[in-house]
């Protein structure tokens, strides 16, 4: 268990962090505490959502949705690092099934660049605004799978034993996509990438 704890004054006793007794209380049924963990996390999973669907409303939704399964699957969250696991996996494969039921349906994904906020844009972002939202309506080109590991991977950070774990596919399988986005994306942007 990766639970993370600092040393009381006293020094024999540990007490868990200001972020794992937050959760603690939460489990315990503290409204207060329960709506901290949704201002500490409310960004974060929307950011995600919105990258994941490109549409602000989808977004808002699935953020509000996650947040309710949340609320219901709180007792078995054991701590913070289990939390953000959980809320990861939780985004990502209600946008996969949003985006799946929606190509379904005949609904076609817009491509149009993503409005996000100042905060949710990353400094490259910021430094060439125009590359980013170029860069925002290719990723909404890729099927589902592909932009969810591509995301976990470079906004997430996450290795590819870690994106496995949450998208709940094998490892081979992250590897392929991020290979095969990633030489998709090049080609996309000639001349953009010195042999790295």
């Amino acid at each position: 268990m990766d639970t993370h704890f600092v040393i009381a004054a006293e020094g024999s006793r540990l007490r868990p962090t200001d972020e794992e007794a937050r959760l603690q209380r939460a489990r315990a049924g503290d409204r207060g505490a329960f709506q901290q963990l949704l201002l500490d996390h409310k960004a974060h999973v929307f950011t995600l959502a919105l990258r994941l669907t490109g549409q602000r409303a989808d977004a808002e939704d699935l953020a509000q949705d996650v947040f309710v399964q949340l609320h219901a699957a709180l007792a078995q969250i054991s701590s913070p690092a289990h939390l953000r696991h959980w809320l990861l996996r939780t985004v990502s494969h209600r946008a996969i099934d949003r985006l799946r039921q929606g190509a379904r349906q005949g609904q076609a994904v817009p491509l149009e660049a993503l409005a996000g906020s100042p905060q949710d844009q990353s400094p490259a972002a910021a430094e060439d605004p125009m590359a980013a939202a170029r860069l925002h309506r290719l990723l909404l080109q890729l099927q589902p799978d592909a932009r969810a590991v591509l995301l976990l991977r470079y906004q997430e950070d996450l290795d590819t034993a870690e994106i496995a774990a949450v998208l709940g596919m094998p490892v081979n399988t992250v590897k392929s996509h991020l290979r095969r986005s990633i030489e998709w994306l090049r080609t996309q942007f000639p001349g953009e990438h010195h042999g790295s």
